[in-house]
C-alpha cells in the first residue's frame, strides 16, 4: 500500500502532510503515493506535491502514483501540473 494523503490535499493539511511526506522519503528509495481519496485539494497542497516530486527526482528516489481522483487531476490540470506531477496516466 502507498502512502495515502488521505481526503484532504489544502492548506489545512500542508503541514501535516509535509512531516508525513518527509519521514517517508527518509525511509524509502522511492515513493508510492495514492491520491484515491482526496476529494478537496487547492494550490498549496499541489505545490507541496510538487516539491516533493522535484526532490525525490533531484535525490534519484522513485516517484510513483498508485491512484488519483478525479478532484486531484483536476486541479493538477487546471495549474498546468499533470505532467509536472507525473499524472498523465491518470488524465485520460
Amino acid at each position: 500500500m502507498g502512502f495515502s494523503l488521505g481526503e484532504q490535499l489544502d492548506i489545512t493539511q500542508v503541514m501535516d502532510l509535509k512531516d508525513r511526506l518527509q519521514a517517508e522519503f527518509e525511509q524509502s528509495d522511492s515513493l508510492l503515493i495514492d491520491g484515491s481519496k482526496v476529494s478537496r485539494v487547492d494550490a498549496p497542497g499541489l505545490q507541496l506535491l510538487l516539491t516533493a516530486r522535484n526532490l525525490c527526482n533531484n535525490q534519484s528516489k522513485g516517484w510513483k502514483w498508485e491512484g488519483a481522483s478525479g478532484e486531484l487531476v483536476g486541479a493538477a490540470k487546471t495549474l498546468g501540473l499533470v505532467e509536472p506531477l507525473g499524472l498523465v496516466d491518470f488524465a485520460e
